[in-house]
């Protein structure tokens, strides 16, 4: 049986079987909405252990939702006698991953506390809870904020081109939030010059866009850029997406493939562009 080696005592949760059944995987959800001032979320949690039900009816013990944001150094901490919660922050409090973890908290004192759920481990064990204690602790979850959600089909939303005025060949650069393209002074101007053509937007996803995406999969480090937007909007994809489902970002030996699979297979899209302006132009002629 493990332990959580943190917690004298044992707890409820998802990963430790101290009290079982434990807590199921999906037994929090979070559903945000958000506009352009703030980001508002309803969440969610379900709990069916009756023993920990009881003393949050009695007032011993309340559901308690932490929120922090790292990136921002956010931290803040809603507390609820009812399983949801509803939180609003306003968008320049965060950015990047919010992180959601709801427990169940000890309010007043308890004395002799004993789950008929425990682990047969322990048996008739009893244990004085004081305030702050956890009684249950739910999966933690994560929402990324400044995602484009309705646009992550987009290179753009996780890919930006600039001018380089001191090099003259192309190079990445994948260690912010969007990976960035930059391009020789004179490539650059030739770029704005086209970038409004249809035809060369296909043209530019088959070279440019496609070997910067592949080159910063198969060199991600989840180490240094787990948290990073243009990481998190590939794997947002990746977990929402069927297409998308047998990828994994850590699999290495796949990256191109997935590189391809996230741009909509950019040789196909070309080539049918070509084929569609050859058609075009034996009907001008």
């Amino acid at each position: 049986m493990s332990r959580n080696a943190s917690l004298p005592y044992p707890v409820l949760s998802s990963y430790e079987d101290d009290i079982v059944p434990h807590l199921d995987a999906n037994s929090v959800l979070v559903t945000p909405t958000h506009d352009r001032k703030k980001y508002s979320f309803s969440i969610q949690v379900l709990l069916e252990n009756e023993d920990i039900l009881r003393y949050i009816e009695e007032g011993k013990a309340e559901y308690t939702c932490e929120v922090t944001c790292t990136r921002t150094y956010l931290r803040k901490c809603y507390h609820s006698q009812f399983p949801a919660f509803t939180i609003e922050l306003g968008r320049k409090e965060v950015i990047g991953d919010i992180w959601f973890k709801c427990f169940v908290t000890v309010k007043e004192d308890i004395l002799d506390y004993h789950n008929s759920q425990f682990n047969e481990d322990y048996e008739d064990a009893l244990f004085d809870m004081d305030p702050g204690d956890m009684l249950a602790i739910f999966p933690s979850m994560k929402y990324t904020a400044n995602l484009k959600y309705d646009k992550l089909y987009s290179a753009g939303s996780f890919m930006v081109v600039q001018e380089d005025k001191n090099n003259s060949t192309v190079w990445f650069d994948a260690t912010g939030d969007k990976i960035l393209v930059y391009l020789p002074t004179p490539m650059f101007e030739q770029f704005q010059s086209f970038s409004g053509n249809q035809d060369f937007n296909e043209l530019f996803h088959a070279s440019i866009v496609f070997n910067a995406l592949f080159k910063c999969i198969s060199e991600y480090d989840p180490k240094t850029q787990e948290n990073l937007l243009w990481v998190s909007a590939i794997r947002y994809r990746i977990n929402t997406e069927d297409a998308l489902s047998d990828f994994d970002l850590e699999d290495k030996t796949r990256s191109y493939e997935l590189a391809q699979a996230l741009l909509a297979d950019p040789y196909k899209r070309l080539f049918k562009k070509l084929s569609e302006q050859e058609q075009q132009q034996d009907k001008d002629n």
